[in-house]
């Protein structure tokens, strides 16, 4: 009795011990518990001696996995399975235990067809035994949803991913351990998926769990920093990545001690990290350890082998020793034919290399080859070797490679059609082939967009898929010069359009589908809710998480918790939201894309689109009026990006040399080569790509200027020739055409803080009823945010007084209102916006590169409690607001200016209104002085007062400033643009 009472003690302390990861200390007491039982079996006969006994051999054998000493836990697992068929048959609580046990040792093994098989009999046992609703069950659930997830049946996987964290949350709450694993499960599907912005916050999750619960030093927190590490290292975030995989290996050293498989998985991955970062001679380093470390434990035939010598193939490939790489890709395949695996990942990514290393040495037929068999590899339901054919999309293991697969399929047919000795016969039938291929990877954009839940995953996605586009774009034009076809043009043309502000697009026309749905105002208002405290919680995480060192902890896990559960809550609202209300998500998903007919029919005969796309060789230019549409291929110079920056920096700078010498370069190679097609025409609406996003057109040449020309007034500005506006895309600009004109019942609105240096009355003017509406008795000083003290703007308070003064003089009948001083509040703006036609806000605003969600424009600052809001309104906020505005005017410094996505466009203050339903939108690309600012501003409406559309009255302020030679530098009065649908 006294042996039983002192061996149930061991049992519960190794497993305390067990949890807690202090494996040789566990492993210590179940060992010790086995011998016990082992003497007491030979006295007594005992079923019940028997459960324990086994129980604690199954313990031993599977911490000897978790250590990595495989061949023992396969002896102790394999022996403990026989013996409990023997003693007590299989339908038992423990042949579960035993099985689930085994799956795993399987898993590590990567054995999946066995692990499958063992954690099958272990879910059936449990659930007959235990119901559905127990801990068992959910961890069966778990260690299924891994081994659906690496043989890449995705969404079997997240099935039970979801099916084991209900259980787990239902039995233990949120904050548990096995809680986090659920998490931390999802995540890998979502990383699995390309999804990685999404897996970060399901990775995140799971790490603020396990470092509550488990404390920081434990080998499942390390396994979540590994992840987090994946991620940032697949983002392109690569210092983010280090850090978190140099975190995850000194835990696992320390804990799991220096020769163990995860060990090696940190160096590999941190060698990965290092690749990336062209770090070339310590990345081999890292993959040479970790090669080392897994013949060490694994020998010669396993997975992690395989990925090594893929991995150390990659070195070799950029040192451009291809033979080399060749060999070790070689050895890669070679350890997986040993292994019997087929339609996996790593041997679609070694195929991959392979066909490209074949490339590099212009052995095409070879690369072809191993790119079909590559993508053989990512799809469940496609064997075919020919390379002529290409999958349907249904059963696609991998979508992410998938698609890397169709673009160097794409690009080795299209080195073969390069050859001219082959006929243009010939090089049509290739090129056609090639066009198939990206029509597919087109289709697969879409589908993976569509997928993503994540918005800064289909940021990304989007810049990965502008090299897609741009061979998409080069084969639709070769086809078309080849052939004459104008369907060919014309799809030029569409993936052109396809890489533009796609995220933007599909927002807007999700606003549009909520507007036009039907949908219940209580099931709008709880969507409007849930959303306004996601960007209010984003943005304190964010803000939080700018302190870095100064940071706090709590509460940026509280903000970081806070927006998961509203993210997810969001999910499911608009998952509800697509299946009650089909028109909702029909407009939601349909295309937005314009054809050029579609474009030319709302043209005016004087108003001609240019589409640019700068791509790595070439910069297109697609020209469309309204009996034109042209596309131009120009060759792009090496020093293009460092001329738009020397470009840049010289209209800021004034320095007259540099901006006259790249200005001449930039009009030579942006506007002269499509003379011929904008030489009649007034009026040219700019879609911008890439760099050409900081370059505001109005400040190049019609011909080249003098480099020594001092005269500012002289200079053959394209604003002297034409009226420019912008847009992200000719679609969208088509879109806003095609709008029904805003409701709003009053005219202008105006706001001006103005931040005076000494104290100021705010106060409110209108013509509604008298000049003064409200006067306010607070003081407002010059304003400091976040230990940043903003200018007193002397001129705003004039420039929004003499608007005010032009349109009571012009419109009486019409309400204008102003808010001045401390009446300029966020408050103020956010109650009265909707109700007026144009909104004008003179005031500071704040450009964060890094998250553009915290750019921002400034408002009076709070100075009590009576204040709801902050007095900054966050580029976050302006996705939610409720505008019926046709023009939005930030006279503020830099409001244009954000993170640029190369798919995507400049991330700024602007896109917020365009989504917010503003069609006519103008923003700065830099800080101008306040005086210049409010000059233009005041001419910019005097002339639209007169009747002009807004792109004639901006030009025509413009003209007005360059007139004078004070003001005729570009930076004086180029850096106001306008984003216009009028």
């Amino acid at each position: 009795m006294a042996d039983t009472v002192i061996v149930n003690e061991w049992l519960n302390k190794g497993k305390e011990l067990l949890d807690k990861a202090k494996y040789d200390s566990s492993i210590t007491l179940f060992q010790k518990s086995i011998e016990v039982y082992k003497n007491l079996l030979e006295q007594n006969d005992e079923q019940k001696l028997w459960i324990k006994y086994l129980q604690a051999k199954n313990s031993v054998g599977y911490i000897l996995c978790l250590l990595g000493k495989y061949d023992e836990s396969f002896k102790y697992l394999t022996e403990t399975r026989k013996l409990c068929i023997e003693k007590l048959g299989e339908n038992n609580l423990t042949a579960a235990q035993i099985y689930q046990s085994s799956g795993i040792y399987y898993d590590y093994t990567e054995d999946l067809n066995k692990s499958l098989e063992m954690f099958q009999k272990a879910l059936e046992l449990r659930i007959n035994l235990l119901g559905e609703n127990h801990s068992d069950v959910a961890d069966t659930y778990n260690s299924l949803g891994i081994i659906y997830s690496k043989r890449s049946n995705k969404e079997k996987a997240l099935q039970y991913f979801f099916k084991s964290l209900g259980i787990r949350k239902n039995i233990y709450g949120d904050e548990h351990s096995l809680t986090a694993a659920s998490y931390n499960n999802i995540g890998i599907h979502y990383f699995d998926k390309g999804d990685y912005g999404k897996a970060l916050e399901y990775y995140q999750r799971s790490l603020n769990i396990r470092l509550k619960i488990l404390g920081e030093h434990h080998p499942l927190t390390a396994s979540n920093f590994n992840n987090i590490g994946n991620c940032y290292n697949n983002m392109d975030e690569y210092d983010k990545a280090e850090e978190m995989h140099l975190k995850s290996l000194s835990i696992r050293k320390s804990v799991l001690g220096e020769k163990h498989n995860l060990v090696a998985t940190s160096y590999n991955n941190l060698g990965l990290v290092y690749w990336k970062k062209k770090e070339l001679k310590k990345a081999l380093d890292y993959f040479t350890t970790a090669l080392n470390l897994r013949l060490e434990i694994f020998k010669q035939n396993h997975p992690s082998v395989a990925q090594s010598y893929m991995n150390i193939g990659l070195i070799y490939y950029d040192m451009k020793n291809y033979d080399k790489a060749v060999e070790q890709f070689s050895k890669s395949l070679a350890v997986w034919k040993n292994l019997g695996e087929s339609k996996l990942i790593d041997i679609s990514k070694t195929y991959q290399n392979i066909s490209e290393a074949y490339y590099k040495k212009s052995e095409y037929d070879s690369a072809l080859i191993a790119i079909q068999k590559s993508i053989i590899e990512s799809v469940m339901d496609f064997n075919d070797n020919n390379v002529d054919v290409n999958p349907h999309l249904n059963y696609v293991k991998s979508e992410v490679q998938l698609l890397n697969s169709l673009k160097i399929k794409s690009k080795i047919l299209l080195a073969i059609a390069e050859n001219q000795k082959i006929g243009n016969e010939k090089q049509i039938e290739i090129l056609v082939k090639s066009f198939e291929v990206m029509s597919l990877a087109d289709s697969l954009i879409d589908k993976m967009i569509r997928g993503f839940e994540n918005e800064n995953s289909k940021y990304f996605l989007g810049e990965k898929s502008s090299s897609i586009f741009e061979q998409a774009v080069e084969t639709s034009l070769r086809l078309y010069n080849l052939t004459g076809n104008n369907s060919y043009k014309e799809r030029a043309f569409y993936f052109i359009e396809k890489s533009k502000a796609a995220v933007l697009q599909q927002g807007i026309l999700e606003s549009k589908a909520k507007q036009f749905a039907n949908i219940s105002a209580e099931i709008l208002e709880k969507e409007k809710t849930i959303t306004e405290d996601l960007f209010f919680y984003e943005s304190q995480l964010q803000l939080e998480l700018q302190k870095k060192s100064k940071l706090d902890s709590l509460k940026v896990f509280d903000y970081q918790n806070k927006v998961f559960e509203l993210k997810n809550q969001y999910k499911k609202l608009i998952s509800e939201i697509e299946y009650n209300y089909p028109v909702y998500y029909n407009l939601k998903y349909q295309s937005g894309f314009k054809t050029t007919a579609d474009i030319q029919k709302l043209l005016p005969d004087d108003c001609v689109i240019l589409d640019y796309f700068v791509g790595d060789k070439l910069i297109y230019i697609v020209q469309i009026g309204k009996d034109d549409f042209e596309i131009s291929a120009i060759e792009k110079s090496e020093d293009f990006n460092s001329t738009v920056k020397t470009f840049y920096s010289s209209v800021i700078k004034a320095d007259n040399k540099a901006y006259l010498k790249s200005s001449n370069k930039l009009s030579e190679l942006l506007i002269k080569p499509i003379e011929s097609m904008i030489i009649n025409k007034k009026e040219l609406i700019i879609i911008p790509h890439d760099v050409l996003f900081k370059i505001p057109f109005e400040a190049l040449f019609t011909r080249t200027q003098n480099k020594k020309s001092n005269d500012f007034t002289k200079l053959n500005y394209l604003i002297k020739d034409f009226g420019i506006s912008y847009h992200y895309s000719a679609s969208l600009f088509t879109d806003s055409k095609e709008k029904t004109k805003n409701t709003a019942t009053k005219n202008f609105i105006g706001f001006a803080p103005v931040f005076p240096k000494d104290n100021k009355l705010g106060f409110t003017i209108s013509n509604l009823n008298s000049s003064l509406l409200a006067a306010n008795d607070e003081g407002l000083r010059s304003v400091s945010v976040d230990g940043k003290t903003f200018d007193e703007l002397k001129y705003s308070e004039w420039e929004v007084n003499s608007i005010i003064d032009l349109f009571i003089a012009n419109k009486p009948k019409e309400i204008n209102t102003a808010y001045f001083y401390a009446d300029a509040k966020e408050d103020s703006f956010k109650l009265n916006v909707k109700d007026y036609k144009i909104v004008h806000i003179a005031s500071h605003s704040f450009m964060n590169e890094e998250q553009p969600s915290l750019s921002g424009v400034i408002f009076a600052q709070p100075t009590d409690t009576n204040y709801t809001e902050d007095g900054m309104l966050y580029s976050s906020e302006t996705y939610n607001l409720d505008l019926n505005a046709e023009l939005m005017v930030l006279s503020s410094c830099e409001s244009g200016l954000g993170k640029l996505f190369r798919g995507e466009g400049m991330m700024a203050l602007n896109r917020g209104f365009l989504y917010s339903g503003v069609d006519n939108i103008i923003f700065s690309l830099w800080k101008i002085p306040d005086k210049h600012t409010s000059e233009l501003m005041i001419e910019f409406y005097r002339q639209m007062i007169s009747g002009k559309s807004y792109s004639e009255s901006l030009r025509a302020a413009k003209l007005r400033l360059i007139k004078n030679q004070l003001t005729a530098r570009p930076r004086s009065w180029a850096g106001f643009l306008l984003i216009s649908g009028d």
